[in-house]
C-alpha cells in the first residue's frame, strides 16, 4: 500500500500542524518535539494498530501517575559524537552523560516497578546504566566538579596542599601581624597573584622586605610580593597543582575510554528513550482528549475484532474535533456513519452552524489514525485505513500561478477526480460555491457523481439548493440543527438536508426587517414556496431529534443499569476472593504450626539418636576450649565509627555490628563500596547498609576476634577446634554431612568449628556451604578464613 500524505497547505487547512503543535507541548526534550512536529502517516494499517498498542501500554505509566522525563536527549548528540571521536570528556559533558543514565535507570525502574509485560522488550533493550553512573559518580560530586577522593593520589596531594597551604596562610598572618615590618605593609591582609600566596607592600619599600614581585596595582601605589620564607612552600603548592591537573586528565581519559565502549548502547538507549518520551506525549494528548483507539476495516481479518469481521465503511462514534476539546470549549458530540452503498456525505445548513467543524473533525480522526494515534471519538469506532486524502479547504487562490479563488478550488476538485477505491478520502468544503448558482450546482453534481463512481468515501459541504435533492444511492444528504430561537445547536441529523437560513439569519443577527421583507419579494415562485415549507420540515428535523435523544436517554439508563450490574458483580468477586484469602491465612497457619510440630519431633529425635552415636562418630580434631571470655572486645551500642575506611579496619567481612535503622545484628559480608554501602547479612537476608548506620555489635564479639591480629582476636592453635572435612562431596551431600557435624557439635558444646570445603566447581560448594551456614539455627557466625587461617577454602564458624 503506497499512502499520500497531506501537502502542506491540506495540513494546515485541516488543522493538522496545530495539533501536532500541540501534542510537541507535551514531550519533555526538544529533540521529541522536533520529532513530534513532522509526524506523518503510516505505511499500513498493521502498522498505525502496533502504534496504537504502543501508546496504550505507555498511557499505564501515566495512569498511574509516572512520567519518566527525557530532557538529556537534547544534549546528547554534542557528548556522543565526542565519545565516537574517542576525545575526552569534560566535567560538564560528564554530568551530561550522568544525567542521561540516571534518567535511563528511571525509565527501567519505573517500567520494573509497573511490571506492563508488553514494555519488556523496552525494558530489556534500555542498557543497564548503573555501571557507567556509578563510575562518574566516583570522580564527579553532584555539583560537576572533581571529587578529592577520585583516587589515592588525588586524596594525598590534596592533603598535601591543604596543609601546606595552612602553614602558607600561618606565614603570611605572622608576618601581617609583626611589628618589624608594619611600615612596610599596605594593608594587613594576604592574597594571591599567579597562583602564589603574597602581600600588599607599598610602592618603594620592597627594599626593606626580602621576596619576589609577582604584581603591582593599577595605581602603582602597591607592589604584591612573596615572602621569601614562603617561596619553597608556593613552590611545592605549585608542583601539587601541576601533579593534581594531571591526575584529574588521567582519570578523565581512563573514564572517558571506558564510556566509548559503551557508546552503540548509549545510541540504542537514546532511539527507545526518544520513543517513549514521544509515546508517553501521544498517551498524555490522548488522556486530555478522551480519545480511544480504533479499528480499520480494510485490515486483515485477523486485525479484525469479532464483531466488526464483516463490516465495512466509517463509523466515527460520538465524535469531537480534538483542538476543541483540548481548549476546554463545550463540543457536541455526533456520530458518523458512512457505508459502501452510501460513501458520500453531503452536508448542507445555514452559516455558523458547525459543517466546516464537523468536516474537520472526519478529516482529523482520519489523519490521526493513519498516523497510529488515538482518535478523539468513543470505543467501537472503525474506518478505513485511507491511503489518500485530499483536502480542499479555504481560499487556495495564488497570484503567482495566475489562479483565482475559484480556479484554485477547481484544482482541488479535479485532483480528487483521479484517485479512486475505499481507501481514499475527499474532504471539500462549499462546493463549486464560489461561481453562478447554476452553473456550480451542475459542475458539483458532475465532480460528485465521479467520486461516488470512484468508491471514494467523502465529506463535502455546499449551499447549493439544488444538490440537496435527487440524488441516487452512493450519496445521503446530512445537516446540523438550527434553532430559530437560539442558533445553531451543532447537533448532526443523518438523511436531512438542511436549509441555507440566509434570510432567517439576517432577521436573527437584526437586520433591518425592510431589507429582509424585500429580500423575500425578489425570491422565485419556487423559492418563496421552498421558504413556507421551511416550517414543516423544521417540525420533521424537531420530532426526528426529539426520538434520537428518547433513544439516547434509553441508552443512558441501560449503561447505568449495566454499570450497576457490574459494580455488583465485582463487589462479590471482591468479596469471595477476601473470604477466601481469610480461609487460606487461616489453612497455611495451620499447616505452619503443624510443620514446626514436626521439626521440633525431628530435633528431638536426631538428638536421641545422636547421642547413641556420638561415641561412633569420627573425631578428626577433638574439640578444644572456647576462647576465654577474657580476651574479647567489647564494644557499646553507642560506639561510632570515623569514616569508611576507620569502619573497614574495625569491621572486617564476618564481623557482628548492629544495625540502627532495623534494630537488629548482622554480619559483615565485605567492604564499603564507593557509595559507603555495606554488605550485611541480617536473618538470611543480604542487604546493603550505609556504614554510618552499624554499630559494634553488643551481644557478643566477631568470628575474626579469634581468626585475626588486626581485631583484636585472640588466635588458637587449629589443633583445638573441631574440623570437617568436606572436600569432595556434591553440594547436597556436604550439607547433609555439615549437618550431622553442627548437631554432634551442639551437643558436645562445641564453641567453633573449622570446615574445609576448597572451593569446588566454579566455587558451587563453597557457595551453598555458606548459604546453609547462614540459615542455620545452630550458627552465630561465620568467616572465611584469612591467609594465616587456611585461606578462603576454608570458613569458621562460631556456634550459639
Amino acid at each position: 500500500m503506497t499512502v499520500t500524505p497531506l501537502s502542506v497547505d491540506e495540513s494546515i487547512s485541516l488543522d493538522w500542524q496545530e495539533l501536532l503543535a500541540r501534542l510537541a507541548t507535551f514531550a519533555t526534550a526538544d529533540l521529541t518535539r522536533e520529532k513530534i512536529r513532522g509526524l506523518r502517516a503510516l505505511s499500513s494499517p498493521q502498522e498505525a494498530r502496533q502504534s496504537m498498542r504502543e501508546i496504550e501500554s505507555w498511557s499505564r505509566l501515566l495512569a498511574a501517575g509516572m512520567r519518566p522525563q527525557m530532557t538529556s536527549l537534547d544534549l546528547f548528540t554534542q557528548w556522543h559524537q565526542r565519545l565516537a571521536r574517542n576525545a575526552v570528556l569534560r566535567t560538564i559533558e560528564l554530568k551530561d552523560v550522568r544525567h542521561f543514565c540516571q534518567e535511563v535507570v528511571t525509565l527501567r525502574e519505573v517500567i520494573e516497578e509497573m511490571a506492563i509485560s508488553s514494555l519488556r522488550d523496552v525494558h530489556e533493550k534500555l542498557m543497564r546504566a548503573d555501571e557507567p553512573l556509578a563510575a562518574i559518580d566516583q570522580i564527579l560530586t553532584p555539583a560537576g566538579d572533581i571529587r578529592t577522593d577520585a583516587s589515592e593520589r588525588l586524596y594525598q596531594l590534596n592533603a598535601e596542599k591543604t596543609q601546606l597551604a595552612r602553614q602558607v596562610q600561618l606565614i603570611l598572618d605572622r608576618l601581617v601581624k609583626s611589628f618589624q615590618i608594619e611600615h612596610l605593609v599596605q594593608d594587613r591582609y594576604v592574597t594571591t597573584r599567579e597562583g602564589r600566596w603574597v602581600l600588599p607592600i607599598k610602592s618603594g619599600m620592597q627594599h626593606g622586605f626580602e621576596g619576589i614581585i609577582h604584581d603591582s596595582s593599577q595605581t602603582k601605589q602597591t607592589v604584591f610580593m612573596e615572602p621569601q620564607e614562603t617561596i619553597p612552600i608556593n613552590n611545592r603548592l605549585r608542583e601539587i597543582e601541576i601533579a593534581f591537573e594531571e591526575e584529574i586528565e588521567r582519570l578523565l581519559t581512563e573514564l572517558s575510554k571506558y564510556l566509548a565502549t559503551l557508546r552503540f548502547q548509549f545510541e540504542d538507549s537514546k532511539q527507545i528513550m526518544l520513543n517513549a518520551d514521544a509515546r508517553l506525549a501521544q498517551a498524555k494528548i490522548a488522556e486530555l482528549m478522551q480519545a480511544t483507539t480504533c479499528e480499520f476495516t480494510n485490515a486483515n481479518p485477523e486485525e479484525l475484532s469479532d464483531s466488526n469481521a464483516s463490516i465495512a465503511g466509517l463509523y466515527l462514534r460520538d465524535l469531537r474535533h480534538p483542538l476543541l476539546v483540548i481548549n476546554g470549549v463545550p463540543v457536541v458530540a455526533n456520530t458518523v456513519e458512512l457505508a459502501p452503498e452510501r460513501r458520500i456525505l453531503l452536508l448542507s445548513g445555514p452559516n455558523a452552524g458547525g459543517k466546516t467543524v464537523l468536516l474537520k473533525a472526519v478529516g482529523l480522526a482520519a489523519q490521526m489514525a493513519r498516523a497510529g494515534l488515538f482518535i478523539c471519538a468513543s470505543d467501537g469506532s472503525r474506518l478505513p485505513f485511507f491511503s489518500t486524502m485530499v483536502v480542499a479547504l479555504g481560499d487556495s487562490q495564488s497570484v503567482d500561478a495566475n489562479l483565482s479563488t475559484f480556479a484554485a478550488h477547481l484544482r482541488a476538485l479535479e485532483r480528487a477526480a483521479n484517485v479512486q477505491g475505499e481507501d481514499t478520502l475527499v474532504l471539500i468544503d462549499e462546493i463549486c460555491g464560489s461561481t453562478d448558482p447554476e452553473e456550480g450546482a451542475a459542475l458539483a453534481r458532475s465532480f460528485i457523481d465521479r467520486y461516488k463512481d470512484n468508491a471514494s468515501f467523502g465529506v463535502i459541504t455546499s449551499h447549493l439548493g439544488a444538490l440537496k435533492h435527487g440524488w441516487p444511492d452512493g450519496v445521503i444528504n446530512g445537516s446540523l440543527e438550527f434553532n430559530q430561537k437560539r442558533g445553531p445547536t451543532y447537533r448532526f441529523i443523518m438523511g436531512v438536508p438542511g436549509p441555507s437560513l440566509a434570510l432567517q439569519t439576517a432577521e436573527r443577527i437584526g437586520v433591518d426587517r425592510t431589507i429582509v421583507d424585500r429580500a423575500k419579494h425578489y425570491l422565485s415562485p419556487e423559492a418563496r414556496q421552498y421558504q413556507n415549507a421551511l416550517s414543516e420540515i423544521e417540525q420533521m428535523k424537531k420530532d426526528l431529534l426529539n426520538l434520537n435523544d428518547d433513544v439516547r436517554a434509553r441508552q443512558m439508563e441501560a449503561e447505568k443499569s449495566r454499570s450497576e450490574l457490574e459494580l455488583a458483580r465485582e463487589k462479590f468477586e471482591k468479596e469471595k476472593d477476601e473470604m477466601l484469602q481469610k480461609e487460606l491465612k487461616k489453612a497455611e497457619a495451620r499447616i505452619e504450626s503443624l510443620i514446626q510440630e514436626t521439626k521440633a519431633q525431628e530435633i528431638f529425635s536426631r538428638h536421641e539418636r545422636l547421642s547413641q552415636i556420638k561415641q561412633e562418630l569420627p573425631t578428626i580434631i577433638k574439640a578444644g576450649e572456647t576462647a576465654p571470655s577474657g580476651n574479647r572486645i567489647k564494644k557499646t551500642a553507642s560506639g561510632a565509627f570515623a569514616s569508611a575506611d576507620d569502619f573497614s579496619r574495625q569491621c572486617p567481612p564476618g564481623t557482628g555490628v548492629y544495625i540502627k535503622s532495623l534494630d537488629r545484628n548482622g554480619i559483615v559480608q565485605g567492604r564499603p563500596n564507593s557509595k559507603g554501602d555495606v554488605p550485611v547479612l541480617s536473618s538470611s537476608m543480604r542487604l546493603m547498609i550505609s556504614w554510618r548506620d552499624l554499630k559494634p555489635s553488643v551481644d557478643s564479639g566477631t568470628i575474626s576476634k579469634w581468626l585475626g591480629k588486626t581485631s583484636g582476636f585472640v588466635s588458637k592453635s587449629a589443633e583445638t577446634d573441631r574440623v570437617v572435612d568436606l572436600r569432595g562431596l556434591t553440594v547436597e551431600e556436604a550439607i547433609s554431612t555439615l549437618e550431622i557435624q553442627l548437631d554432634a557439635a551442639a551437643l558436645g558444646n562445641v564453641d567453633r568449628v573449622k570446615i574445609i570445603h576448597g572451593h569446588g566447581a566454579a566455587d558451587m560448594l563453597k557457595r551453598g556451604v555458606r548459604t546453609y551456614l547462614s540459615r542455620s539455627v545452630y550458627v552465630k557466625k561465620w568467616q572465611a578464613g584469612t591467609k594465616e587461617t587456611g585461606g578462603d577454602g576454608v570458613t569458621w564458624i562460631e556456634l550459639k
